[in-house]
């Protein structure tokens, strides 16, 4: 049940990313962090994957859901609760990677992501 609600709250926000997206980063709905705001290009990229993000996230989660609950396997709900936060932690790092990754290639990267050497 929690990965149908997860994941129906993911697509509503994706969609309201797709039909309104963030035109600066000092509005309520949109993608903020360090690195979507160093560049204009970067934080309306951060805006585009972050939606997409979203809603592929979002009705994986839906449809394992209903999966889930089709073959009457809610009582691992432990474990889904798990796959869960580990699915929307890892595609939040995958964004944020990409975004520094294309930071990096513009030579906008901040000093706090450089790598010591």
């Amino acid at each position: 049940m929690i990965n149908t609600i997860l994941g129906s709250a993911f697509v509503i926000f994706g969609l309201i990313f797709l039909f309104h997206p963030a035109q600066k980063p000092s509005t309520v709905l949109s993608y903020k962090s360090l690195l979507a705001r160093q560049t204009t290009s970067g934080f309306y990229l951060a805006q585009r994957w972050c939606r997409d993000v979203l809603l592929l996230t979002g009705v994986f989660q839906v449809s394992m859901g209903l999966v889930i609950n089709y073959f009457h396997l809610n009582h691992l709900s432990p474990l889904w609760l798990l796959l869960t936060c580990l699915l929307s932690w890892a595609s939040f790092m995958i964004l944020e990677n990409k975004l520094r990754h294309y930071l990096m290639r513009i030579g906008q990267l901040p000093i706090k992501y450089q790598s010591r050497r």
